[in-house]
C-alpha cells in the first residue's frame, strides 16, 4: 500500500460531501448524510448574493426576517441592511466587528400601537464571523430587542440595534465562500491554510485575496506563522488578468528581501489563488522589477511545488496494526510482525509511523518495579531507544516531520526533537487548556503542518496552536472548542489532512465524525456497519481506518467511485485490533 501525494481536489475519499459540511447545522446533533461520499474540493457555485430590499406591503416581521437576511451583503458598510432603518438609526448602528451567525430565529411582539411595534428577537447563536474573515464556532442564546416606526406607508427600523451584526444562517450558507491563505511556519518550509469565509465574488477575487495576504494572518495564527510580505508591503494596483490566461501581481514595499523570502512570498500568492481556482502564470512583480529575475514572465505551481500544501509524502509502509501488544503490517491476506523490537514485543499499547514512513513512536509497558508506561522512538522496522517515562502516556504524535514527536506522559504535552545537536526532550506550556475544556488530556494530534494541535479534553475536541516564544518555550496558544456538536464521547482523533480531523466517539450513533478547522460544525459518517465501541480512528487524504470491537474496517473509495458502507480489512479482523497509519 502506498501513501501518493495528492492534490486539493485529492482530499477526497473521506467522506461526506463538502456542502454538507459548509452548513452551519444547530448546535445539537451531529448532522448525517445517508450515503456518505469522499471529501472533495468545494465545487464553487457562484454564490447567490441577492439581498432582500424594502418591500410597501411588508409588515414590521417580515421587514426585520429581511433586514436580517441584509445584513449578510457587508458592501459599503452594510448599505442594503440600511435601507432598512430609519435615518437616525442608521446614524447610530455601528456594524463594525464581528457577525453572529444566527440559526432558528423567532420574533416576539412586546408592544404595538399602530405606529410602532417593539419586538424581541431570539436565536441560536451558531457561529462568530471575525472581521478578517475567520469563522469560529459558537453556542448559546442570543436575545435582542428592535423598534420598528411608520415611515409614511412603510415600516422601518428606528434602533437601538447592538453593535455588529447579526446574520441569518441560511443568508450566509448561501452567500459566502471558504477559502485558505497561506503563510509559512516558522522554519520557512511548509505553507499553513488560514481559512477564512468571504462573501460572494471576493472569494474568488485575486485582489481581495492578495490583500487578506498582506493584511497577514489571523489573530490565533500569528505567533506560530510568517509571513514573506514585509510590513510594509502593499498593492500597487488591483491584481489584473492577462490576455494569454493568469494574473499579474504588482507589489510594493517589498525592498530588499532576501531570495528565500521571496520565494516564500511568491508560494502563498500562488497556492492561495490556486486553491481558489485563479490559475497562473502568475506574474509577481515588486517595487516596480520582477520578485525574481528568472522568474519574469511568470510563475507556475510547479515552481513552488515544495511548498505545496496539500501533497504528502510517499511511502510504501502502508496499514499496520497494534494487536497482542505487537507492531505487525496488513498485507493483502495476512499480517506479518515488523521487523525489529515492536514486531515481537507483547507490550506495545499504541503506535504512530511518521509520514513518510521512516520512523516509528510507541508506548510501552507497563514495566519494571513501578509499573511505569514507556514512549519509545526508532526507525520502522529498526531499533527503538526509550525516551520518558509515565504512569499515563497517549497515543504518540510525528506532526510535521520524522524529527519530531509530540505526547501528553501524566496530563503534561511534551515534545521530543531531534536535530544536528542530538535530541532533546522538553515541556509545551499547556496553562490555557483548561480555559476552555476541563478534564483529562488523553489524546493529541499535531497536524500535518506541525502548526495546529487537536486534543481530547475530558472527552470534548479541542483545537489550539503550538507556538514558540523568543525564548523557545513551545506553548499550546490560543485553544478553543473545535464543535459544539460533538459532545464529550470523543475518544480518538487523526488528521486526514493538514484542514481535515477525524474523531472516533463513545457513541451508537455517529460514532465516526468529520470536521474541518474552518468553523463549520463536525458532520457524522456512515455508521450503519460499524460495530460500537469505536477505539480508534486513523485515516490519510483516501482513506479511513477504524478500530471497532471486531477490529478495522475502511471507508475510502473503489475504482475512484466513494464507498458506500465501511468495509472489513479481513487480515485485520481480530478483536482489539488497533489500526495504525503513516
Amino acid at each position: 500500500m502506498t501513501r501518493s501525494s495528492r492534490s486539493a481536489g485529492g482530499v477526497v475519499a473521506l467522506a461526506l460531501s463538502v456542502a454538507a459540511l459548509l452548513m452551519l447545522a444547530a448546535c445539537g446533533a451531529i448532522p448525517n448524510d445517508s450515503s456518505p461520499q469522499p471529501i472533495k474540493s468545494f465545487e464553487r457555485e457562484g454564490a447567490t448574493n441577492a439581498v432582500p430590499v424594502p418591500q410597501a406591503d411588508m409588515d414590521p416581521e417580515a421587514l426585520v426576517r429581511a433586514f436580517l437576511k441584509s445584513t449578510v451583503d457587508p458592501d459599503s458598510a452594510h448599505r442594503a441592511a440600511r435601507a432598512f432603518l430609519t435615518p437616525v438609526a442608521s446614524q447610530q448602528w455601528d456594524d463594525r466587528g464581528d457577525a453572529l451567525i444566527v440559526d432558528e430565529i423567532n420574533t416576539f411582539v412586546d408592544q404595538r400601537n399602530e405606529d410602532s411595534v417593539r419586538m424581541r428577537l431570539i436565536g441560536d447563536n451558531v457561529g462568530t464571523l471575525k472581521s478578517d474573515g475567520q469563522l469560529l464556532p459558537a453556542s448559546g442564546r442570543v436575545e435582542t430587542s428592535i423598534s420598528l416606526t411608520r415611515s409614511g406607508d412603510q415600516w422601518r427600523i428606528d434602533g437601538p440595534l447592538p453593535n455588529g451584526t447579526m446574520i441569518d444562517r441560511d443568508q450566509f450558507d448561501s452567500t459566502y465562500r471558504p477559502v485558505s491563505l497561506y503563510f509559512s511556519d516558522r522554519t520557512g518550509r511548509r505553507l499553513v491554510p488560514d481559512p477564512r469565509w468571504l462573501y460572494a465574488g471576493q472569494a474568488t477575487d485575486p485582489t481581495v485575496l492578495v490583500n487578506r495576504l498582506i493584511a497577514g494572518p489571523a489573530s490565533d495564527l500569528a505567533a506560530a506563522v510568517d509571513s514573506g510580505f514585509p510590513n510594509d508591503a502593499a498593492l500597487r494596483g488591483p491584481v489584473v488578468g492577462l490576455a494569454g490566461g493568469g494574473v499579474r501581481v504588482d507589489l510594493d514595499g517589498i525592498g530588499s528581501a532576501p531570495a528565500r523570502d521571496r520565494t516564500v512570498l511568491a508560494a502563498q500568492i500562488i497556492w492561495t489563488l490556486n486553491g481558489a481556482d485563479i490559475s497562473g502564470p502568475y506574474v509577481i512583480d515588486a517595487d516596480g522589477a520582477p520578485l525574481a529575475a528568472e522568474r519574469a514572465s511568470g510563475w507556475q505551481t510547479a515552481d513552488v511545488r515544495a511548498f505545496d500544501p496539500n501533497s504528502v509524502p510517499t511511502t510504501d509502509v502502508g496499514l499496520n496494526i497494534v494487536t497482542g501488544g505487537a507492531l505487525r503490517a496488513v498485507t493483502d491476506t495476512a499480517t506479518v510482525p515488523v521487523q525489529g523490537p515492536l514486531g515481537s514485543a507483547r507490550d506495545l499499547r499504541s503506535a504512530t509511523i511518521s509520514d513518510n514512513g521512516a520512523r516509528v513512536a510507541g508506548v510501552r509497558g507497563p514495566s519494571g518495579p513501578d509499573r511505569r508506561l514507556e514512549l519509545v522512538i526508532g526507525d520502522y522496522g529498526g531499533d527503538i531507544g526509550p525516551i520518558v517515562g509515565g504512569s499515563s502516556i497517549t497515543r504518540p504524535s510525528f506532526g510535521a516531520d520524522e524529527n519530531t514527536v509530540w505526547v501528553v506522559v501524566d496530563g503534561k504535552p511534551v515534545q521530543w526533537q531531534r536535530d544536528d545537536e542530538g535530541t532533546q526532550t522538553v515541556p509545551v506550556e499547556a496553562s490555557s487548556i483548561p480555559t476552555v475544556a476541563r478534564g483529562a488530556i488523553t489524546e493529541m494530534q499535531v497536524a500535518p503542518d506541525g502548526v495546529r494541535a487537536a486534543l481530547v479534553v475530558g472527552g470534548q475536541i479541542v483545537f489550539a496552536v503550538l507556538s514558540t516564544n523568543a525564548e523557545g518555550q513551545v506553548s499550546l496558544t490560543s485553544p478553543r472548542i473545535a464543535a459544539y456538536n460533538i459532545g464529550n464521547r470523543a475518544v480518538s482523533v487523526d488528521w486526514a489532512s493538514p484542514t481535515t480531523l477525524m474523531i472516533a466517539r463513545e457513541a451508537p450513533e455517529s460514532p465516526v465524525v468529520q470536521l474541518s478547522i474552518d468553523g463549520t460544525p463536525a458532520v457524522g459518517l456512515l455508521s450503519g456497519n460499524v460495530s460500537p465501541p469505536v477505539r480508534a480512528v486513523v485515516a490519510n487524504t483516501s482513506t479511513i481506518y477504524v478500530g471497532d470491537q471486531r477490529g478495522v474496517l475502511r471507508l475510502g473509495s473503489s475504482n475512484g467511485q466513494p464507498d458506500q458502507y465501511w468495509t472489513e480489512v479481513e487480515p485485520a479482523m481480530i478483536e482489539g485490533a488497533i489500526p495504525v497509519l503513516p
